[in-house]
């Protein structure tokens, strides 16, 4: 078995941007901005990638517990503050202080996270106010709009999902069909646009279950320092793909293309009297989207394409998919799923009963298990320690 490079799809595109700096078809000034960082920064950062290339991106304490994590002991002292002291202040005001009066440094940011996660701050809804055309972006793959429309497309009086990707830039789209605003369309989806055009910069989606998530972080996600995530958001985490979230769905726009799509795509699939989403989705695949995107799309504003190519060594399926934290039992056994795993002898990395493996399902469903990036040797088994045939 081969093994899976982990690569910093973050410094994939930082090195992008950076690129473009250096060749000057954008501004350092721009490129902070495209980057979330200061101009300070941005400068700091190209002057070791012009003297070091690629290797000046890659952080120094990957795979390391960050020196900056917080601990969940100092947290909760400042929460404890927090709440006997500026309980109904706003998560800003208090940052300053803790500074001023407690001598404690912490930006407003992770504060407010914090004070989300107990109650203590809920954000604050704004009254409904004149809405303008928001400008569209100016480089093809900076932003992806996705979203369901659930329609009875297919004229039987059964309404199904069409899961509508739309590049903002130039109105370049792709879809697929389900049942309902499903992870697996959705995460399908993803799956087919990267392997066409390359991973986005960022996805720009609703406040809907499928992206968004309310559930409390565990304990293991705040002794993380991590933030609750769906499985979408947990692949676009893995990818290094912005999700950004619109407050309605006139924000996205994209309410214009599905009434396109209801129009235009009801018509063509009525023509060839297709009635299910099997058929449905080859007639995308094969027709519909190519003919669509040659008569709408757009030529973008800046002729540099935001999308990152996957490395030859990345096997987009190992990103794309559902993962699980199991541990091997004694007797070599991994159980997931009210499925049991029986773990070989011979492997290409050292195993022992304890150790914690990543189990990975595929979009197809098939499943592998990895230790350290490097996949394991198993085979199902029943109840009985019988093997299962595959």
């Amino acid at each position: 078995m081969r093994e899976v490079i982990t690569m910093t799809l973050k410094a994939q595109k930082r090195a992008k941007i950076l690129e473009m700096v250096k060749n000057k078809k954008i501004k350092q000034k721009d490129a902070a901005i495209i980057l979330g960082i200061c101009r300070r920064q941005l400068i700091r950062i190209f002057k070791e990638y012009l003297s070091k290339g690629d290797e000046a991106l890659n952080h120094k304490l990957i795979g390391k517990p960050g020196n900056h994590r917080i601990s969940s002991d100092i947290k909760e002292k400042i929460m404890q503050i927090v709440r006997n002291n500026y309980k109904g202040f706003k998560p800003t005001f208090i940052a300053e202080k803790l500074y001023e009066e407690h001598h404690i440094k912490i930006g407003a940011s992770t504060l407010r996270l914090w004070m989300m996660e107990t109650g203590l701050w809920k954000k604050i809804r704004k009254t409904a106010k004149h809405r303008t055309r928001r400008p569209r972006k100016e480089h093809f793959g900076e932003m992806i709009q996705m979203d369901g429309s659930i329609h009875d497309w297919f004229g039987t009086g059964k309404e199904v999902c069409l899961m509508n990707m739309v590049d903002d830039a130039t109105g370049t789209s792709y879809g697929l069909f389900d049942t309902g605003e499903t992870t697996q369309v959705a995460l399908q989806c993803l799956f087919d646009w990267i392997m066409k055009y390359g991973i986005p910069y960022s996805i720009y989606c609703d406040y809907k279950s499928l992206f968004y998530t309310k559930r409390e972080a565990t304990i293991e996600e705040q002794l993380a320092g991590k933030l609750p995530l769906t499985k979408f958001g947990e692949v676009c985490h893995r990818l290094g793909i912005e999700m950004i979230y619109a407050h309605s769905p006139q924000a996205k726009g994209l309410e214009r293309w599905n009434g396109i799509h209801q129009d235009r795509l009801i018509a063509e699939m009525k023509l060839k009297n297709i009635k299910d989403i099997d058929s449905a989705n080859r007639f995308l695949k094969e027709y519909y989207w190519e003919k669509n995107n040659r008569k709408f799309s757009k030529k973008p504003l800046s002729d540099e394409d935001f999308h990152i190519a996957l490395m030859p060594d990345q096997d987009l399926r190992n990103y794309v998919c559902y993962t699980a934290e199991c541990k091997v039992y004694r007797d070599y056994t991994i159980k997931f799923s009210k499925r049991i795993y029986q773990i070989e002898k011979k492997q290409p990395i050292a195993i022992k009963p304890g150790d914690n493996v990543i189990l990975k399902t595929w979009l197809d469903g098939s499943i592998h298990i990895f230790k350290k990036n490097i996949e394991l040797n198993f085979f199902e088994i029943d109840d009985y320690g019988r093997r299962v045939s595959a």
